[in-house]
């Protein structure tokens, strides 16, 4: 198979259910890192939530969500996101 980019290899084997090593993905351009809007451990992302929680919705309980798409080693995010983590 020919990829044009790294990230077309990248999307690939995660389609397929295949790993990428955390240190591949960082090198991606991975939405995560623009729209997750706080980015660290569950801990981390959890207080800062606590101090911002006046600017999300009454609704929402807890701060972290769960990166997607790969083996993150324990990151989390405040944003959590649906589809394209990887472009």
């Amino acid at each position: 198979m020919i990829y044009t980019d790294k990230t077309d290899r990248l999307k690939q084997i995660l389609a397929s259910g295949g790993k990428v090593s955390l240190t591949e993905l960082i090198r991606c351009r991975v939405r995560y890192f623009i729209d997750g809007a706080i980015l660290g451990s569950a801990d981390f992302v959890q207080s800062h939530f606590e101090q911002r929680r006046h600017l999300l919705g009454p609704n929402r309980k807890s701060g972290p969500r769960r990166m997607q798409g790969a083996d993150w080693g324990g990151l989390a995010v405040l944003r959590g996101l649906q589809k394209d983590v990887i472009i």
